[in-house]
């Protein structure tokens, strides 16, 4: 009878782990971060539509991560070199996440 158990334990516990493992592998991860590579366009798709309007991410356009998109960081997006002027509401040359997200 203990053989037994054993081996039911040992079964047990190899489903469980691979339970585990394939809950980890479908399962999206939520601290995975997404970075830009030199020639990548810096936007994603909305999803509301094919012709929907595209939305910039503020994380792959701050290729520095310093919390600002300045205007060399600002030519990878495109109509927000253009505008940069009129976005950057306090003038110092740099855009935070809030002006951003007004553009």
């Amino acid at each position: 009878m203990p053989a037994t158990r054993k081996i039911r334990n040992e079964r047990n516990a190899f489903f469980a782990l691979l339970g585990f493992s394939l809950a980890a592998l479908l399962l999206p991860l939520p601290y995975m971060k997404v970075t830009a590579s030199p020639g990548m366009k810096v936007s994603a798709s909305s999803g509301a539509s094919a012709g929907s309007s595209v939305v910039p991410v503020f994380e792959l356009v701050d290729r520095n991560r310093d919390g600002y998109v300045d205007r060399k960081e600002a030519r990878a997006v495109p109509g927000l070199a253009e505008s940069f002027d009129s976005v950057d509401s306090n003038h110092d040359g740099r855009l935070d996440r809030v002006e951003f997200a007004r553009w």
